[in-house]
């Protein structure tokens, strides 16, 4: 058989949309389907640790006040510094985007030119504002309501023993693209205000369209 007739590479799928809407659950259920997940805001976790390559220019920018006795720099003193500041929380993207983008890109490529027939998911909160949804197949948006987004940024705060007020949940909701405006990029949207159940037959219907899209082989 011909080469020509085979995919020369897998699917990067880019899964964003806005907090507490359910892209971490939209990715870990397409990862049991079989699909490698990437998640930006892990990579963005890992520079904010003491022997990142941005550290200097973290504390350098927000002052070492934003460190732990660890050297690792605190994630709530860091919010609580931008959340309520555009000018602070562009000034912080600038130094963390382009490594966090350049990072997805280079193992979500690798990923699909080594196995041609595989889905690779790209969770990034900030896939459309940073750019970086040039570099996928198929954008993915999961939206939520505001009320049910600040049910659920209060919830989780609890259960992480950080709680946030109602106040915090919409400046955390505020300092996002509006989620109407990532859906005018969005291939596909998936709706997470009902049950699991009908998330799940949303996220079973994605997989047979990426199935679907990997059968067919470009010209």
């Amino acid at each position: 058989m011909n080469s020509n007739t085979h995919r020369d590479r897998g699917i990067i799928v880019g899964i964003t949309g806005g907090i507490a809407c359910g892209k971490t659950t939209v990715s870990a259920l397409l990862a049991e389907k079989g699909a490698i997940p990437i998640n930006a805001d892990e990579i963005g976790h890992q520079l904010l640790k003491a022997d990142s390559p941005v550290i200097d220019k973290l504390t350098n920018e927000f002052g070492e006040v934003i460190l732990e006795e660890s050297g690792d720099v605190s994630r709530k003193k860091l919010g609580a510094i931008v959340f309520g500041d555009k000018a602070a929380r562009e000034r912080l993207n600038s130094i963390l985007h382009p490594l966090i983008i350049e990072r997805s890109r280079t193992h979500a490529r690798q990923l699909v030119m080594e196995d041609p027939s595989c889905v690779v998911l790209l969770d990034a909160p900030l896939l459309i504002e940073a750019g970086a949804y040039d570099s996928v197949d198929l954008i993915v948006v999961v939206f939520s309501s505001p009320d049910i987004q600040i049910k659920r940024i209060i919830e989780r705060s609890k259960a992480q023993n950080h709680p946030l007020t109602e106040t915090d949940a919409q400046a955390r909701i505020d300092s996002q693209m509006p989620l109407s405006e990532k859906i005018k990029y969005a291939d596909v949207v998936i709706e997470n205000e009902g049950t699991l159940e009908e998330l799940v037959k949303q996220v079973d219907v994605l997989w047979e369209k990426l199935q679907e899209k990997l059968s067919v082989v470009p010209k």
